[in-house]
């Protein structure tokens, strides 16, 4: 599983150790210790916490390389804050 040298290569570039992202997250640091070296991972949830504290998407941190079918949540937020207007111009219907 690549998900114990993409945690540690997400951990470094964060310039976090395990203990601190253990605390950030809410993970226990034996947890993300045994992620680390191998051990399977029994609880999706913390996933999620630990790649909240890294900023990066579930399938970022599992195989080391963004979802292409996910969209980029931060991207659609900023495109769309605000109000939005929608103005149709002309409406065909295709025989």
């Amino acid at each position: 599983m690549e998900l114990a040298k993409n945690l540690l290569k997400l951990s470094r570039k964060k310039k976090m150790s395990i203990a601190s992202l253990a605390k950030k997250s809410g993970v226990k640091q034996p947890t993300l210790h045994g992620w680390t070296t191998g051990r399977s991972v029994q609880n999706i949830d913390d996933l999620k916490r630990v790649c909240e504290v890294l900023e990066v998407g579930l399938h970022t941190l599992l195989f080391g390389r963004p979802d292409p079918y996910e969209t980029n949540q931060k991207l659609l937020e900023e495109i769309f804050k605000g109000d939005i207007t929608v103005t149709i111009h002309k409406i065909v219907k295709d025989d």
